[in-house]
């Protein structure tokens, strides 16, 4: 095997691994667990609490936050371990993949594998890493002081982030499997398109993590109207007129919806444009409209199943598969084998 397939063999188990941790990500916000371990002990806290005694202790410093006052105030021992399991299976697979990352790079730096463009990528994710992990303490933080639910402000950072990583890893190993320059025709009107797309998947993807981390669907759960209204004017404020799109449930709602729309409207203009013109990544753009029309119909069964556990995991996954499979269509663009 040459030494650059190792590298993008362990690029690939990085991507899968990141996958899995944005997977139990949102298992661990479906389930109410994010907030059931109460102190960030990063060296120490690889360790779940081991014998009654400590798993006792554990519960008492619980107690004593406003999950357990206000919400969870009649929850069992037995019952607040399967919580503190899902939050603390999330941070060891963090903490794994800090290990998983770091270990092969000093590896292939040892045996001079790395050239020093590459060297800065790798120190590029590594730290990325590092900072997700300060900011997944930063966010259950924002649940541990007065309202027992974490700021969705800073849920759409730690959810963004962690697509960004995944996407830049995924960047990373297309610019060594795919480089030979050949641009495809009309490249810069197709470029700028698919960047215009991108841009767009990711400002939805905030606006996903505000419907999660608002629990919209507590409020609005029909489609396609809202709540019967084919638009929640009269839930608008002037004084607030901004803060709707950010902090108000219908708000956040019709944005999410209408950007869905614009991103689906998008993709199916530039793959019929694009395909028009040259069929190199006719395959691949495809696919995108399948999981776009794929993503959205799931999208809508979040929202009437009450962000159903199935349906809303299904959905996070078909972003991060739309994300990629967009990143893909870039490179391809602009390289080919």
């Amino acid at each position: 095997m040459k030494i650059n397939n190792k590298i993008i063999t362990w690029l690939n188990i990085s991507m899968i691994v990141l996958l899995l941790m944005i997977i139990i990500g949102g298992t661990t916000r479906l389930t109410d667990s994010g907030l059931s371990m109460v102190s960030w002990k990063p060296i120490t806290g690889i360790f779940p609490p081991i014998g009654l005694e400590e798993w006792q202790n554990s519960f008492n410093d619980y107690k004593s936050f406003p999950e357990y006052k206000i919400i969870n105030y009649n929850i069992s021992l037995s019952e607040y371990k399967s919580i503190y399991y899902w939050e603390y299976l999330h941070r060891l697979l963090g903490r794994i993949i800090g290990l998983l990352f770091l270990i092969p790079f000093l590896y292939f730096l040892y045996k001079g594998f790395l050239n020093k463009q590459l060297i800065k990528k790798l120190l590029i994710v590594f730290f990325m890493g590092g900072f997700q992990g300060f900011l997944g303490w930063y966010m259950v933080k924002s649940g541990l002081v007065d309202i027992p639910h974490v700021s969705h402000y800073r849920l759409a950072i730690h959810l963004s982030l962690a697509f960004f990583i995944l996407s830049y890893i995924y960047k990373l190993k297309l610019s060594l499997l795919v480089t030979k320059l050949s641009k495809d025709y009309n490249y810069k009107y197709y470029d700028r398109l698919i960047s215009i797309i991108i841009g767009m998947l990711f400002i939805q993807i905030v606006y996903g993590a505000f419907n999660a981390g608002l629990k919209t669907v507590n409020t609005i759960n029909t489609f396609p109207f809202y709540n019967g209204s084919i638009l929640p004017v009269s839930n608008i404020s002037l004084d607030s007129f901004w803060l709707f799109f950010f902090e108000n449930h219908y708000g956040v709602q019709i944005i999410h919806r209408f950007l869905g729309l614009m991103i689906m409207g998008l993709i199916m203009f530039f793959s019929y444009k694009s395909n028009m013109s040259n069929s190199r990544i006719k395959l691949e753009s495809q696919y995108l409209i399948v999981l776009i029309l794929f993503q959205c119909m799931v999208g809508i069964l979040t929202l009437i199943s009450d962000a159903s556990f199935v349906f809303a995991l299904l959905h996070q996954f078909l972003a991060i598969l739309t994300i990629l499979f967009t990143i893909k269509i870039k490179h391809k663009l602009r390289y080919e084998k």
